[in-house]
C-alpha cells in the first residue's frame, strides 16, 4: 500500500473538516494513496450539493397547525405520515378530511406532556422544552429526477429519523424540487432532539448517500471546502427581506468577516498544496481536476505550483466569543 506524506496528509484532513478551525492532535487511522485520491476526486467532480435547511420551529400547537396548513396547500397538496401514507388516506379510512386528519396527527406529537407509564409510554427525560416540532427543507437543483427523490427522502427520513414523529411533502412551486419535512422534536424513547451545526452536517452527509442509493449523483461537502464561510445573519430574517417585510439585519456581534476569510484562503492553500503534489508526481487527472475545482469555488486562488506554506497554528486567534470568556475568567481570578 502506498504511503501518504504527513504534509498531505493533514491538508486532505483540512479540507474536509466541518468547521473553520481545524483541530490538532487526532489520533486517526491514517489513510491509504489510492482512498485519499479516489475521496479528492469524488468531492471535485462537481456533483451537485445537497440542501437540507431548517426553515424554522413550532413553539405551540398553533404554529404547527399554521405550517401543516401552509405546506399542505390548505389540504390541497398531498402530505404523508411516517409511515409514508397519504392523510387522504387516513382520512378516508377514519371518516375525516384530509386536513382534519393531518392536524390530528400534529396534535399528538405537540402533546409534549409526559405520558403515563405503560406499554409504549414516552418517559420524559431532561427540562421541559419551548420547541415541539422542526420543519425542513430538502432540496436538489433543477432537473433532478423527482421519482428518485421522493424515494431518496423517504430513505433518508426512515434512517435519520426513526425515533421520531415526522410528516411530509413535495412541493414543484420552485425551478426545483423540494421536499417540506416537519419533525417532532420528542422521540420514542422521552428524549429531545437539539439540533447543533454538526447535526445538519451529518443530516446533509446521510441525506448525499440516500440520493446516491436511487441513483441521484449527490455530495455534501461542508461550505469551508467549497469557498463559502458564515454570511453573518440569520436566514429567516434574510427570508423576510426576501419576502419585503423586514429589512436586512446586520451582521451578528459574533460575526468576524475578517476570520471567515481567513478560514476559506487557508482552505484554498491547502487544495492548493494538494494539486502541486499531484502534478510533482505526474498525476495530471488529479492536479487538473482540483486546480478546476478551486478555480470554480474560491476568489482567492494560490498561484499553482508556487509553495504555500502551511500555516504553523493549526488553530487561528480565538474569536471575539472566546476573548470575551477568556477575559472574564480573568476578572474573575
Amino acid at each position: 500500500m502506498s504511503t501518504v506524506s504527513n504534509q498531505l496528509e493533514d491538508d486532505w484532513r483540512f479540507v474536509f473538516a466541518k468547521t473553520g478551525r481545524a483541530k490538532a492532535g487526532q489520533a486517526q487511522k491514517p489513510p491509504s494513496a489510492s482512498a485519499l485520491r479516489q475521496t479528492l476526486l469524488t468531492a471535485v467532480r462537481r456533483k451537485p450539493q445537497v440542501m437540507v435547511k431548517i426553515t424554522s420551529f413550532s413553539s405551540s400547537s398553533k404554529q404547527l397547525g399554521a405550517h401543516l396548513d401552509y405546506i399542505s396547500r390548505n389540504g390541497d397538496n398531498e402530505v404523508f405520515d411516517h409511515q409514508g401514507v397519504s392523510f387522504s388516506s387516513i382520512g378516508d379510512r377514519i371518516g375525516l378530511s384530509t386536513q382534519e386528519a393531518m392536524h390530528a396527527y400534529g396534535q399528538a406529537f405537540a402533546s409534549v406532556t409526559p405520558k403515563q407509564n405503560g406499554e409504549g409510554a414516552r418517559r420524559a427525560r431532561g427540562r421541559p422544552r419551548k420547541r415541539i416540532s422542526m420543519n425542513l427543507m430538502l432540496s436538489m437543483p433543477a432537473g433532478t429526477e423527482t421519482g428518485a427523490f421522493e424515494l431518496a427522502v423517504r430513505d433518508f427520513l426512515n434512517n435519520q429519523f426513526q425515533a421520531h414523529d415526522r410528516l411530509f411533502t413535495f412541493h414543484d412551486d420552485r425551478d426545483h424540487y423540494h421536499a417540506h419535512v416537519v419533525i417532532g422534536l420528542q422521540g420514542d424513547d422521552g428524549r429531545w432532539l437539539n439540533p447543533r451545526k454538526h447535526d445538519l452536517l451529518a443530516w446533509r452527509e446521510s441525506f448525499a448517500d440516500s440520493l446516491e442509493r436511487y441513483g441521484i449523483p449527490a455530495t455534501a461537502l461542508p461550505a469551508y471546502s467549497r469557498g463559502k464561510g458564515k454570511e453573518g445573519y440569520r436566514r429567516d430574517l434574510e427570508e423576510l427581506n426576501r419576502r419585503g417585510t423586514r429589512e436586512r439585519p446586520n451582521p451578528s456581534p459574533s460575526y468576524e468577516a475578517e476570520t471567515e476569510e481567513r478560514a476559506i484562503r487557508r482552505r484554498a492553500e491547502a487544495w492548493t498544496r494538494i494539486a502541486d503534489h499531484y502534478a510533482a508526481q505526474q498525476d495530471h487527472e488529479a492536479a487538473n481536476a482540483i486546480r478546476d475545482y478551486v478555480a470554480d469555488h474560491y476568489d482567492y486562488r494560490p498561484e499553482p505550483g508556487v509553495h504555500q506554506a502551511p500555516d504553523q497554528s493549526l488553530t487561528p486567534p480565538p474569536s471575539l466569543k472566546q476573548r470575551n470568556r477568556l477575559e472574564h475568567q480573568g476578572r474573575e481570578r
